[in-house]
């Protein structure tokens, strides 16, 4: 949380029965009513431009996929496009992307998919909106959701919820697992109201505290029903936060508690009390998770259980990483060998060989899958995110340590410069060329990549100097 003090606040009470658990989730405003789309977000206040940052999770229920041909084992796929607009009607930003769905989460009952996106508003009232329509029928599901941007210094953030919480392990460590999303120094698995099963009881929570001055907060935890009462309290813990802001954070065993519909609530008392809460739900014993992911497969099983299409998949990325001889050896192969090549792929390139887990392949499949939520084009490109310049970029290297981003720099094209300093003084800049959200590698420092002999006029004076400062 852009240089905040991070704090943990967890909790665990143990009920004396069964239920719950498994996937992702979030908070705050409002509830989609269109057919099952569930929009909501979470807001987060930021003093340096008095902006609002929203982290939006659409869900989308499977049930509105249809798959793609007849067999068993086919294939769905949606497009998905979300949507924000002012008051006025005017539209702020819009962002679109294609899914594949496994064909056997189409046959999953009450399956369901996340779909985050993040963006910064100035103080005013917004509108969500998001639509999924079926690759094979052409059906299209809505859902909304109203957002209104904090006007001024508030004592908390919403409350974000979820499956899983995780720290970083260190500097190496950023890149989010499937249905992560990032959050200074943790990972929070979500991907809108959580509903929880049996197979785990695990709700876990983030609330960023914005105190005027360095304060010891306590902090404290219940859950409450429907109507309000009270089922499950904790004893506050006490957390001292700085001037700059806080994170409670942790999570919380609710193994026990019937099916049914509850919020989380978290208190924290300073010179007086912010509230916060959000909703999640109890599921009943046959009820399946939300989200399906291969994050901790072994490597034969990541590759046994794909389909050609899902092989292909996987196989494509691998541009960055094969040697010249690799790259022509794919394409004429059986189904089985492409399952094979892959394997022996990433056997050769394991950090601990001949074991289960291959941690360089995760980071890269982990980065992939980022870069494709980060970096989807539209327009005429139409490119999946890790095939344009900053996925590229962002896959090979992980996310910058420092980035500079200028929207509206006078009759400059929008731009962004990316530095890198743990083990390499490189910087790239990236210019919306299009003026649709088309960015390209213009200059860099990196003696393997190009840079475009025109670049200084691209960016003008003031950009370059941005170039050089930064």
């Amino acid at each position: 949380m852009d240089g905040r003090t991070h704090y943990r606040f967890a909790g665990r009470w143990l009920l004396n029965a069964l239920v719950l658990t498994a996937l992702g989730a979030v908070s705050t405003t409002a509830r989609g009513q269109d057919k099952g789309l569930e929009v909501r977000a979470a807001r987060y206040y930021r003093a340096n431009g008095g902006q609002t940052v929203v982290q939006a999770f659409c869900r989308v229920p499977l049930s509105s996929v249809s798959p793609l041909g007849s067999s068993a084992s086919a294939r769905g796929a949606f497009r998905f496009n979300l949507t924000v607009r002012d008051s006025s009607g005017l539209t702020l930003t819009t962002q679109s992307w294609n899914e594949q769905v496994p064909g056997a989460l189409l046959s999953v009952r009450g399956a369901a998919m996340g779909e985050p996106a993040r963006f910064r508003i100035a103080p005013g009232r917004y509108t969500v909106e998001a639509t999924v329509t079926d690759s094979a029928t052409g059906l299209v599901t809505r859902g909304r959701t109203v957002v209104d941007a904090f006007h001024g210094p508030v004592g908390a953030s919403d409350l974000l919820l979820g499956t899983g919480l995780r720290g970083s392990t260190g500097p190496a460590d950023t890149v989010p697992r499937s249905g992560e999303i990032w959050n200074g120094a943790l990972f929070i698995l979500t991907a809108g109201t959580p509903t929880l099963t049996p197979q785990s009881a695990a709700l876990s929570y983030y609330l960023e505290l914005y105190p005027a001055r360095a304060e010891s907060v306590s902090v404290a935890a219940r859950v409450v029903d429907q109507g309000g009462t009270q089922i499950i309290a904790a004893q506050p813990q006490m957390l001292a936060v700085a001037a700059g802001g806080g994170v409670a954070y942790g999570t919380l065993d609710l193994t026990g508690l019937p099916s049914g519909s509850y919020r989380l609530e978290i208190s924290a008392k300073e010179d007086s009390t912010v509230v916060r809460s959000a909703p999640f739900m109890m599921g009943t014993l046959g009820q399946e998770a939300s989200v399906q992911s291969t994050e901790g497969l072994a490597t034969d099983d990541r590759f046994s259980q794909a389909t050609e299409a899902g092989l292909d998949s996987l196989y494509m990325p691998l541009v960055y990483l094969m040697t010249a001889q690799e790259s022509g050896e794919y394409s004429g192969l059986t189904v089985d060998g492409k399952r094979r090549w892959l394997q022996a792929f990433w056997a050769k390139r394991n950090p601990t060989p001949g074991g289960a887990q291959n941690s360089f392949m995760d980071q890269f499949y982990a980065r992939v899958q980022e870069a494709n939520h980060r970096f989807r084009e539209g327009g005429a490109t139409g490119a999946s995110g890790w095939h344009t310049d900053r996925g590229r970029i962002f896959i090979l290297f992980g996310p910058p340590d420092e980035h500079l981003e200028r929207r509206s720099a006078g009759n400059t094209n929008p731009y962004e410069i990316w530095k890198y300093t743990r083990d390499r003084a490189l910087k790239y800049v990236f210019m919306d060329l299009t003026r649709f959200g088309n960015y390209s590698l213009i200059y860099t420092n990196d003696i393997h990549e190009q840079s475009r002999v025109n670049w200084e006029d691209l960016l003008g004076t003031d950009g370059v100097q941005d170039v050089n400062d930064f």
